[in-house]
């Protein structure tokens, strides 16, 4: 090798060390302080903060606002960029910190005005949680403020980090609005435009109410749906060029929803209940949720409070736990908490309303973006809220939701921390102020509960799962529901409580809660099952319930595959003999090393996304002012639709199979066959096992923006167990955001798990600890360990 060249090779590397320990000097600047002493103002006295080697503080002090200082303080200090991110998602913020790339968002976001909600909530808030509210702010700031240098994403962004205020605690709750409830309203979207174009018959058929997996705590009685025949709907009618150069992607299982449980203590050896709660939501780094402990005398007995949990970056409470007496654990409740009111727009700006004309609201909002000009956009609204389009036709709706109403979002859910009864929490949620919940809780003398937290509207009776009229949107939403009328079951017979995002209630409690389109409910009927079958409970009998990764859903499809596959057609192609190998021979399982499970999952999924795409296709042309360019695989946001597909699957009508095939069969082979081809043809299917789909991307917002040393800043890619339709639920990017299995009073035998540690620092010993032990779901404590560090913070006098 040349001198030149090697002198040269020499001088890069050392270059490259050099840019390599000066990005490190500079990520060290931005740790957080886990020793010594600070002086901090806006405290009223001494603040102890001990950490374990999870990170997991224990923060104790003498009274609740100094915990919510050092909660802000520990929240700035390790996930300031996700509060940030949360705060400007909501708001439409994002482009100021981002650029463009975040500008089409932002324009959606405006119309919620969700930040002039914010400082609404604030001002009605309680003197007391203010109080509390103003000391987490003070301590979100001074955490900032107290590191040597600004978080390192803002040195990758070139911009400054900007203070902390009120009303952005509201703001990252209305962030979680965005995910918990449909703001798109695709649900009511979908059936407003079908309903222009088709009978109620084959809506209730495409979209029913009742499947076969239906399994809620309290049972109701609702009709199966007949199978339309030909004079309502035939696709053969329709030549097979019709249904060519079908366009659109399988949408991927939205619901994968939540988990939770409880059971009484007339299950467990000591009497007292046991809540197991699985939060699933979508990963990141860093986690959704930071761990805390929190010690503090009671303001009103002087007794000590002692509550552990997860809470939220960017609000001062504890969101999930046990504090002794009580546990508790949210899944999304699925119900109606989004409407759509069509409009009948005049000229003017004027719209009808019951009580005659009414002009439009128009407001302009600026949008700031990062390295151009200010963006201004010009948005209408209406006494029910801002005005949007159908995305199917050219009909015009207003937006109604709970989450416009400053009334609908407070910080109630703190006052679970001292409470002693179910009966007391139940209560608690019912006065609280976020995304509707399911609240599953139970008590250390055995007693369990399930009922709604958050705010729910009264209803008049009408199905707005379709668009309300101009003439009944008045009607509909009165006011807010009395906490006595709420639904609720308290220690049923069974001493279960099993929820997973379907439908939990009937009769009139469902009609109290309506429909916002539950998630199918294999998953739910599982739980119930495997629930029936224990005698005696405990943490680790709960937590493989938990665990439980059986593919009872996709048997039914497994079935299929099997019965199209028989031996003269297996033997025309070898790929098909392989392919009926595999799923002959399945675990039953999503388990990671199995092929036959994975296969019958793709065959589920081609399968649906052909069937809807020929449908969507079909729909679509019966209306006479249908938008250009809508994807025909547009039906999928329909809900149930998986209920309508095995139907069809099963009966095998021919009015609803397209022109293109002679029979269902026909359809069934030639996706087997496509499969076969697409995993890389019948000698490496072997290789294609469930565990290669499904290999965990948890990443770091900006680790695609930062070439090689990125894939540092996110979490190892290892294949994971599990599926959407059965309690182990687990994709990709979304699935177990925490788990907690746990006995109040018997906190030393809880388990927790989360997918990421306890610091958003890649540089933090906190960074990933516990994500394998999620992964690999190892017992792993809920309470926090022997103190390892320990920071004390000081009022300034």
């Amino acid at each position: 090798m040349a001198v030149w060249l090697r002198r040269g090779l020499l001088l890069l590397l050392c270059l490259l060390i050099l840019i390599a320990l000066s990005i490190y000097i500079l990520l060290q600047r931005s740790l957080p302080l886990l020793d010594g002493t600070q002086s901090v103002q806006g405290l009223h006295s001494k603040v102890l903060i001990e950490r374990d080697k999870m990170g997991i503080p224990v923060i104790a002090g003498q009274q609740r606002a100094d915990i919510a200082f050092a909660l802000g303080y520990l929240h700035a200090q390790e996930r300031f960029f996700q509060m940030d991110l949360n705060r400007r998602n909501s708001a439409g913020e994002l482009s100021e910190l981002v650029g463009e790339v975040a500008l089409q968002h932002d324009k959606t976001q405006r119309k919620h005005r969700f930040r002039r909600t914010a400082k609404q909530a604030v001002t009605i808030m309680t003197p007391n949680q203010l109080a509390v509210l103003e000391a987490y702010t003070h301590g979100v700031n001074q955490g900032l403020k107290h590191l040597k240098d600004k978080p390192f994403e803002y040195w990758l962004l070139n911009t400054e980090p900007q203070p902390w205020r009120n009303e952005d605690t509201f703001l990252t709750v209305f962030s979680m609005y965005m995910d918990l409830n449909d703001d798109e309203v695709k649900l009511d979207n979908a059936k407003g435009f079908l309903s222009r174009i088709t009978s109620t018959e084959v809506i209730d058929f495409v979209s029913p109410l009742r499947t076969r997996w239906d399994a809620p705590v309290e049972p109701g009685i609702y009709p199966i749906p007949e199978t339309p025949g030909v004079e309502q709907i035939n696709l053969r009618e329709k030549p097979s060029d019709f249904y060519t150069a079908l366009t659109g992607e399988l949408i991927e299982d939205s619901l994968i929803g939540s988990n939770n449980w409880a059971v009484s203590g007339q299950l467990t050896d000591h009497g007292g209940a046991i809540v197991e709660d699985d939060m699933h939501l979508n990963h990141r780094v860093p986690t959704i949720w930071y761990r805390a402990q929190f010690r503090f005398p009671d303001a009103e007995t002087g007794e000590p409070v002692n509550i552990t949990g997860v809470t939220l970056p960017g609000a001062p409470i504890m969101v999930v736990g046990s504090n002794g007496k009580v546990a508790w654990g949210f899944t999304n409740s699925s119900a109606d908490w989004v409407d759509l009111v069509e409009l009948d727009l005049g000229e003017n700006n004027l719209y009808m309303t019951p009580q005659g004309p009414e002009r439009l609201t128009i407001w302009n909002e600026t949008i700031q973006v990062k390295g151009q000009a200010p963006v201004v956009v010009e948005y209408r609204g209406t006494r029910w809220g801002p005005v949007i389009e159908s995305p199917y036709d050219s009909v015009q709706y207003a937006l109604r939701w709970i989450a416009h109403d400053p009334e609908a979002t407070n910080i109630n859910l703190m006052n679970l921390e001292t409470v002693n009864s179910v009966e007391e929490a139940m209560a608690v949620a019912n006065s609280s102020g976020i995304p509707p919940q399911n609240f599953t809780v139970g008590d250390a003398e055995g007693n369990i509960g399930w009922t709604i937290a958050g705010r729910i509207p009264t209803r008049s009776g009408l199905d707005t799962s379709y668009p309300l009229s101009w003439q009944d949107a008045d009607s509909h939403w009165r006011a807010w529901l009395s906490p006595e009328d709420y639904p609720r079951i308290f220690n049923p017979e069974h001493n279960r409580i099993w929820t997973a995002n379907a439908r939990i209630v009937s009769g009139k409690n469902y009609e109290k809660l309506g429909n916002g389109g539950y998630a199918l409910g294999p998953r739910q009927m599982q739980i119930r099952d495997d629930l029936m079958t224990i005698e005696t409970a405990d943490e680790q009998t709960l937590l493989n319930v938990a665990l439980d990764d059986r593919a009872l859903y996709l048997e039914n499809f497994r079935q299929i595959i099997l019965n199209a596959l028989g031996e003269p057609v297996r033997s025309e192609k070898s790929g098909r003999q392989v392919f009926h190998q595999f799923v002959e021979s399945w675990s039953g399982r999503a388990a990671t090393d199995d092929v036959g499970y994975r296969l019958v999952r793709e065959f589920h999924d081609a399968l649906k996304l052909k069937v809807m795409k020929f449908l969507g296709r079909y729909f679509m042309s019966l209306a006479t002012d249908a938008k250009v360019g809508i994807e025909d695989s547009w039906l999928q946001k329909i809900n149930h639709e998986n209920e309508m597909l095995l139907r069809l699957y099963q009966e095998q009508p021919m009015n609803w199979l397209s022109s293109e095939y002679s029979s269902w069969n026909e359809l069934f082979l030639e996706t087997i066959d496509e499969l076969v081809v697409d995993l890389g043809g019948a000698d490496t299917l072997a290789e294609a096992t469930w565990g290669q789909r499904n290999t965990a991307k948890i990443h770091h917002p900006l680790s695609s923006a930062i070439p090689v040393l990125g894939q540092f800043l996110n979490m190892p890619a290892v294949p994971l167990e599990g599926d959407s339709w059965m309690p182990r639920a687990q994709h990709p990017d979304k699935g177990v955001s925490e788990r907690m299995i746990v006995a109040p009073g018997r906190e030393e035998n809880a388990i927790f798990h989360m997918p990421g540690g306890q610091s958003g620092h890649p540089l933090s010993p906190f960074f990933k600890k516990g994500y394998m032990d999620w992964v690999e779901a190892r017992e792993t404590p809920f309470l926090p360990g022997d103190a390892q560090y320990r920071l004390t913070l000081l009022p300034i006098q």
